[in-house]
């Protein structure tokens, strides 16, 4: 039998005290993501009350597509490592995870999705013709440091507060959110964002790209393509409030 919560007509909300700005898929834009967060900055003295907590969630896909996927990386896991940031789990860092462990297949659809851009800035050449898989993690594992590929091993592929449910994809509907699939967590596709079920909590990802932050009764979008568009969005939720943040 399928889960089949009941849609609660109250308006969602955070944890009491919580303010959350929710980032959507970075894609090594480090110069937009510089200036998202400055944006972040400049908003927090805008909303009232003060909140007794702030988290600055990163919704996965830090890496690939764009030209500075490294630095990207490299300033989120400082953020982290300093308790002034979370980072969740993408389909990109998960298809870097397994290149690195010598999946052939993984390697090769990271290639294919972006994955050349990271290796760029990272100094490694791509994948030589007729190069072992495993020669190949061996020679990733000597270029990219111990303390990134440790950091994004240890990614959580979801955060939970309050009425809103973190991922980075989506979830699968009629699956209650603590039987989640964590590959549908990171990689589900139409069958979350064309769906109007309730899914138990208001699901806030990145993915699947929008033109600008898409807020629903059971989702809110916050992948707008930053790679190519130039736009690095956020949505910030606090109490009933729900703002939305953006570089373009």
């Amino acid at each position: 039998m399928q889960f089949r919560p009941r849609f609660k007509a109250q308006v969602p909300r955070p944890a009491k005290g919580e303010r959350v700005y929710a980032i959507g898929d970075v894609h090594g834009r480090h110069d937009l993501l510089v200036q998202l967060l400055n944006t972040v900055i400049r908003h927090y003295p805008t909303l009232e009350p003060n909140p007794s907590k702030i988290t600055l969630l990163f919704l996965g896909d830090i890496i690939d597509r764009g030209p500075d996927s490294r630095r990207c990386l490299t300033l989120i896991r400082r953020l982290v490592d300093k308790a002034q940031a979370k980072m969740l789990m993408g389909n990109h860092e998960d298809m870097m995870l397994a290149s690195l462990e010598g999946d052939g297949i993984a390697q090769q659809a990271w290639i294919r999705n972006g994955g050349l851009a990271t290796l760029k800035s990272y100094g490694v050449e791509p994948p030589a013709d007729h190069e072992d898989s495993f020669d190949f993690a061996a020679r990733l594992k000597e270029s990219i440091p111990k303390e990134d590929v440790d950091f994004l091993r240890s990614l959580d592929v979801s955060y939970s507060s309050g009425s809103y449910f973190f991922v980075h994809a989506g979830v699968r509907p009629g699956v209650r959110i603590a039987k989640q699939e964590e590959e549908d967590l990171y990689s589900i596709r139409e069958e979350f964002t064309e769906s109007e079920r309730w899914h138990g909590q208001v699901v806030v990802h990145g993915h699947s790209i929008v033109e600008e932050v898409d807020v629903r009764h059971n989702r809110i979008a916050c992948d707008t393509a930053a790679y190519e568009t130039g736009r690095l969005s956020c949505v910030c939720l606090q109490d009933a409030n729900v703002s939305v943040l953006s570089t373009a």
